[in-house]
């Protein structure tokens, strides 16, 4: 079958429908230099898609983008946690692309990726080389990626909204200048807001791996719409860590609140995702 082709029939119209997206670890070709006028230019292709082997987006640790992951021009491929092949993009920084939609979409549909670096290249290189990654995409699968159909908005790129703030507890003047207690605090938080996680860390920055998981399984379900409380910010929510626990009589943070009520810690809300128990949960609350 000739490249440029798909089923056997030219491409063109596979573009016009779907269009080019907006403006391991596979290595550049540089195709050819060609002279423009006193410059020099050098026009630079990707390894094709399927050279390039799939790198898991998240380190082993689960709190950052893998350094795999080139911050250079590129094509890129995602997969979802079940191997599917979901879209597939260009940028002029892969990673920055990638932790945008990891942000937007959660971990289990951007789970691992395909990137095919491409320093120095600009729209025109990386649209054609985006093109025949779609075409071997199409070959391979006998479909065009779903975050790639006509229509379809959720992988598009955005700058990132800005991050919803953490609620404070406290003016940040000390406890003395408090005319309730702690527990007041939390009983008002909890009971004037739908959805609420008591975590270590901030909503984009948790501090450790359980808090990871719990704004993860909510932001897949939620968005940005539930509330976070920083048990770690002593300045405006002092001696919280552990007036939570007394509060709710679990011994462990995160801790998730669903309106007024206690529904659970990590492992909790982890198994409560996995049913789709949490979703439910959530969505009668609403």
């Amino acid at each position: 079958m000739h490249p440029g082709t798909v089923g056997g029939k030219r491409s063109l119209a596979l573009y016009a429908r779907i269009g080019a997206p907006k403006v391991p670890h596979c290595k550049p070709m540089v195709q050819t230099i060609a002279r423009k006028g006193s410059r020099l230019s050098s026009i630079v292709a990707s390894a094709t898609f399927g050279e390039c082997d799939k790198v898991a987006v998240l380190t082993a640790d689960k709190q950052q983008i893998s350094a795999d992951i080139t911050l250079e021009p590129g094509v890129y491929a995602v997969y979802d946690k079940d191997d599917s092949l979901q879209y597939i993009g260009i940028s002029r920084k892969v990673a920055v692309s990638i932790q945008t939609h990891i942000e937007a979409l959660g971990p289990d549909m951007v789970s691992s990726v395909k990137v095919g670096e491409m320093p120095g290249a600009g729209k025109e290189e990386l649209t054609e080389a985006w093109k025949a990654w779609i075409e071997s995409a199409v070959e391979d699968t006998g479909s065009i990626p779903p975050g790639n159909a006509p229509g379809e908005k959720m992988w598009q790129q955005r700058r990132r909204r800005m991050a919803k703030p953490e609620i404070k507890l406290t003016p940040g003047k000390g406890l003395e200048d408090l005319t309730c207690s702690i527990d007041d605090l939390i009983d008002q938080v909890v009971k004037t807001n739908r959805v609420v996680a008591f975590v270590k860390g901030t909503r984009y920055e948790p501090a450790c791996g359980f808090s990871y998981k719990v704004l993860t399984m909510l932001t897949e379900i939620s968005g940005q719409d539930f509330e976070v409380v920083n048990v770690l910010d002593e300045v405006y929510n002092p001696g919280l860590r552990e007036a939570i626990k007394e509060y709710s009589q679990w011994p462990t943070i995160p801790q998730v609140y669903v309106d007024g009520e206690f529904v659970g810690g990590a492992d909790i809300i982890e198994e409560m995702h996995a049913s789709g128990e949490l979703l439910e949960c959530i969505k009668q609350k609403q």
